[in-house]
C-alpha cells in the first residue's frame, strides 16, 4: 500500500522481547537488541566489540555451539545452558545460526529462568491473599483474651501495695496496650496509597541513613544505584517501610560482620504480575550472611514464619502487602552467601512519558 512505510529490522530487533545477540566470525559482539541486554544485564558500551567468552562464564559450551554454527553453516541449539554474566545468574535455551549474505551469526536466547519466576510470582500473589486472610484472623483470635489479661492486671494492681509490685502489673498493662494496638492496625483494611512524585533514590537514600545510624561498625554499607531511573507516582511512606524492612532483616541475618548492598536497577520488558510492562524498576536489598533456611523459602512470607528466634514474622508479609497495594511485586532468590530481595514496580507508559 502506498504511504505506508515498512519497519526497518534494526526497529523489528529492538521490539523483540527475545533476545537477540549478533556475532562475527571471532565471536565478538557487533549488535544486541534491548532484550538481550536486559536479560544480560549490559549495556551496547559494555559489550559492543568484546568476545562472547569474556562476558559470559562459563563460556566453553556456548562458544563451541557457536563456532560449530559458523563452521557447519547450520543451526545448532541447545537447552538449560546455566551462565553468569556478571552479576546475574541465567538459566538459557540457546540457539546459534549463520547469518544470510553476511558473516556471523545471530544468537538467540530464552530465559527460562524468567519463565519460572512468573510461575513464582503467581504463587507469591496468592500467598499474599491468604496472608492477609490469616492475619485477620489471628488478630480476631487474640484480640477477645487481651481484654481479660488487661482488666485481671487491673483488679491485681488494685490489691497490691507495694510499688515495686504495681510495676509490674504496669508492665503487663503497658504489654498488652501495645499488643491490642498491634491487632487493630491488622484487622483494619489496607490504607488507600497516596502516591506522589518521587525519584526512588529519595526512598533508598533515606533507609541508608537509617541502617547507617543502626548497623555495627564492622557491617560494610554499600550502593549500587542506576541514575537513569524514571521518577515514580507512588506512596513515599509504604515504600519506605517496606524496604526498611528488607534491610533490617539483611542487617539482623549478618550480625556483626558482613555486607549489605543497596541497589536499583531498570528493567525493560519485563513480565510482572502476568503482565509484561516497557519499563520495570527494581529496589533490592542484597546480603551476604548464611541465607535463608532451604525449609522456610517457599512460606517465608507468610505471616509468623520466621527464622530468627525473637522474630514476629510479619515483616516480610507487611513488605509484601505494603508493595502490592503500588502494583508491585518482592521477589527473592537466596542461597548461602547471597540473599536478595526486590522490589519490583511498574512504570507505566504515561509516567515514562511525563519523566
Amino acid at each position: 500500500m502506498l504511504g505506508v512505510r515498512a519497519p526497518r529490522s534494526d526497529e523489528i530487533l529492538r521490539s523483540l522481547t527475545t533476545a537477540v545477540v549478533a556475532l562475527d566470525e571471532s565471536l565478538r559482539i557487533t549488535y544486541l537488541n534491548t532484550a538481550a541486554q536486559t536479560l544480560l544485564g549490559l549495556s551496547e558500551r559494555q559489550s559492543l566489540g568484546h568476545e562472547l567468552g569474556e562476558l559470559m562464564s562459563p563460556a566453553d559450551e556456548i562458544v563451541d555451539l557457536c563456532q560449530r554454527a559458523l563452521r557447519t553453516g547450520l543451526t545448532f541449539g541447545m537447552r538449560e545452558l546455566a551462565a553468569r554474566v556478571g552479576e546475574h545468574e541465567l538459566q538459557l535455551d540457546c540457539r546459534a545460526a549463520p547469518m544470510e549474505n553476511a558473516p556471523g551469526l545471530l544468537l538467540e536466547l530464552l530465559d527460562t529462568q524468567r519463565d519460572k519466576l512468573v510461575r513464582r510470582e503467581a504463587e507469591l500473589a496468592a500467598q499474599q491473599k491468604l496472608s492477609r486472610q490469616m492475619v485477620r484472623q489471628l488478630a480476631h483470635e487474640v484480640k477477645n483474651p487481651l481484654g481479660g489479661m488487661r482488666g485481671a492486671a487491673q483488679l491485681l494492681e488494685r490489691r497490691l501495695i507495694s510499688a515495686e509490685q504495681k510495676r509490674y502489673t504496669q508492665v503487663i498493662i503497658d504489654e498488652v496496650d501495645r499488643l491490642a494496638s498491634l491487632v487493630d492496625s491488622l484487622l483494619k483494611p489496607g490504607s488507600a496509597p497516596r502516591p506522589e512524585w518521587v525519584n526512588l533514590h529519595e526512598i533508598t537514600e533515606h533507609v541508608a541513613d537509617l541502617l547507617a545510624a543502626e548497623k555495627p561498625a564492622q557491617l560494610e554499607l554499600l550502593r549500587d544505584y542506576d541514575p537513569s531511573l524514571p521518577p515514580l507516582s507512588m506512596d513515599r511512606n509504604q515504600l519506605i517501610q517496606a524496604y526498611l524492612n528488607l534491610a533490617r532483616n539483611a542487617l539482623q541475618a549478618l550480625g556483626h560482620h558482613g555486607r549489605l548492598v543497596l541497589r536499583t536497577r531498570a528493567l525493560s520488558n519485563f513480565t510482572l504480575r502476568g503482565r509484561q510492562h516497557r519499563l520495570v524498576v527494581s529496589a533490592e536489598v542484597e546480603d551476604n550472611g548464611p541465607g535463608i533456611p532451604a525449609e522456610l523459602q517457599e512460606t517465608v512470607f507468610y505471616p509468623l514464619v520466621t527464622g530468627k528466634s525473637k522474630g514476629t514474622g510479619l515483616g516480610l508479609t507487611i513488605a509484601q502487602e505494603l508493595v502490592a497495594q503500588n502494583g508491585g511485586l518482592i521477589e527473592f532468590t537466596s542461597v548461602p552467601g547471597r540473599t536478595v530481595f526486590k522490589i519490583r514496580l511498574p512504570v507505566p507508559d504515561s509516567q515514562e512519558v511525563a519523566a
